[in-house]
């Protein structure tokens, strides 16, 4: 003989379709939380690139505005811009006051 099968209640509802669409719309969902989050994880790595780039750009203009003030502020140069712009001249002998802090 064989194994009987438990008697189904003919008025209770099948619920496996129910399921299945269930099951669907969540793997629908979950792969657009998938598609999201990579695009967002791209785009944030645009503008970590994008901050790196801006960085190094500051970087560089940093040392040359270095080496430019290093070059204004020499003085040699000071001394021929007093001379030849403000018509200023060392002092001798007793006109030189030393001033100690």
């Amino acid at each position: 003989m064989a194994p009987e099968e438990p008697a189904r209640d003919a008025a209770a509802p099948d619920r496996r379709p129910l399921l299945a669409a269930l099951l669907l719309v969540l793997a629908v969902l979950s792969s657009f939380g998938v598609i999201y989050s990579a695009h967002e994880s791209r785009e944030l790595f645009r503008q970590l690139e994008q901050a790196r780039r801006d960085e190094n750009e500051i970087q560089i203009e940093w040392r040359q505005l270095l080496l430019e003030r290093g070059t204004l502020s020499s003085h040699a140069r000071v001394e021929a811009m007093a001379g030849s712009e403000l018509q200023m001249v060392p002092v001798e002998g007793e006109l030189r006051v030393l001033v100690v802090e």
